[in-house]
């Protein structure tokens, strides 16, 4: 059988070593840009064929084409090959060849995502539970071997290239506006994160934009498992977070899903509790990591949405926001709203302020053009007991090569100010 890989990042990596461990037939690689020399010549020693700086109709030539996420199924060169059902992403290769008798669960969301998985993935390992972790976090899903059960974070991306992947337990954290930039309308992206519907158990926010559908509801009102400002209950068992790091309405619903999940899998009450006790939140995720004369520092450089940077605004009181980054939603005016009634002041920088600025009316803002005029900016105006809260709302890419450095050059520079 001949395969042929489209992008050669992190997925198909992954795809081309298992092709070749289980010698599946023959490989073809195709990368749009230029590929590194030891790529090249470890594509040699191996006898791949392949091709660089741009993907051409030899890869049609293949029996199956695997893409990456980042390549759309309708491509013009694909297109034919995927209503075919000879182009797949990874995660439905890894579906059909990969994942067989392990039992899978697929998390995906417009926010807390990472956050979710890795909260389960900590409780599943104090319960003793074998998993393997990946998909859009850390590993890919195709690195799975003889893990009996393969927790994955799905992107809606990765589900744009499935046809027949149905996993054993599925989870919608919440849908919002996001990724319009790449996907031709949210109808698609609510449509792709909702292929999980179809998932043996499914289990979702039903306070969230998700169509009303068949499954577990998790809800602050009326659902099958009830959350609150402090925690949730599952079945008669109330889980409190009074006694975790886990701050924020958000945290509770990706908490509830996380113990949802792995009570699922086997982890008993007390284990649950310890995990959620001893997890440590993810760096850069409303994350508080200094105090300093009094006022405290939020970095939450993974908000690059409205909807995650609307929902930080709701665990911090007044805060200094600094909204900056890449746009790449279409209407920004809720976050405008947002900003209007729950802070400060809000600080601008980068391509969001010609975005963002003429819907400010009425809202104290300041422009700057560097993270340091930022911060500096949030020092001379915070006062004792205020926040000062890095949650753009935009993706890093105008000014950082991603959020964490992002994140840590704020991090970097407030440290800085202490002695100042």
């Amino acid at each position: 059988m001949d395969f042929a890989l489209i992008g050669f990042g992190v997925s198909n990596r992954s795809v081309l070593n298992f092709l070749m461990e289980k010698k599946m037939g023959n490989i073809f690689v195709s990368e749009k840009n230029s590929l590194s020399d030891e790529d090249k010549s470890f594509f040699l020693k191996h006898g791949i064929d392949f091709e660089e700086n741009g993907n051409t109709e030899r890869v049609l030539k293949s029996d199956l084409i695997i893409y990456s996420p980042s390549v759309r199924p309708d491509d013009p060169l694909i297109e034919m090959a995927v209503k075919e059902k000879r182009a797949i992403g990874e995660i439905e290769f890894a579906w059909r060849y990969v994942l067989k008798n392990s039992k899978v669960v697929a998390i995906t969301g417009s926010n807390g995502k990472t956050t979710t998985v890795s909260l389960t993935d900590h409780i599943l390992k104090i319960s003793n539970i074998p998993h393997f972790t990946g998909g859009n976090i850390g590993r890919a899903a195709s690195d799975r071997r003889d893990e009996p059960i393969s927790l994955l974070e799905i992107s809606s991306f990765q589900l744009m290239g499935t046809d027949t992947f149905v996993p054993d337990i599925g989870a919608v954290l919440n849908i919002s506006p996001n990724h319009l930039d790449w996907h031709k309308s949210f109808e698609e992206y609510v449509d792709s994160k909702m292929k999980l519907a179809m998932s043996k158990t499914f289990v979702y926010n039903a306070d969230s934009m998700i169509p009303n559908v068949n499954g577990i509801r998790i809800s602050r009102i009326s659902g099958d498992i009830v959350i609150d400002d402090n925690g949730f209950k599952i079945g008669k068992t109330y889980f409190s977070l009074d006694k975790t790091k886990l701050r924020g309405i958000h945290n509770v619903y990706n908490a509830a899903f996380a113990t949802f999940i792995v009570k699922l899998l086997g982890s008993s009450e007390d284990q649950i509790m310890k995990g959620l006790e001893t997890f440590i939140p993810l760096e850069h995720r409303q994350e508080v990591f200094a105090k300093i004369d009094g006022v405290t520092y939020v970095n939450d450089s993974k908000s690059t949405t409205s909807e995650s940077t609307l929902k930080a605004l709701e665990n911090f009181k007044n805060p200094i926001v600094i909204i900056c980054g890449r746009p790449k939603e279409k209407d920004y005016s809720n976050l405008a709203k947002g900003l209007k009634e729950r802070s400060k002041s809000v600080i601008l920088m980068g391509e969001m302020i010609p975005v963002i600025e003429p819907l400010l009316n009425g809202t104290r803002y300041f422009k700057v053009s560097s993270m340091e005029e930022a911060v500096t900016m949030a020092k001379k105006i915070a006062e004792d007991g205020d926040f000062v809260l890095l949650s753009p709302a935009a993706t890093s890419f105008d000014m950082f090569k991603n959020y964490e450095e992002r994140g840590r050059e704020f991090k970097r520079i407030v440290y800085g100010k202490v002695n100042e």
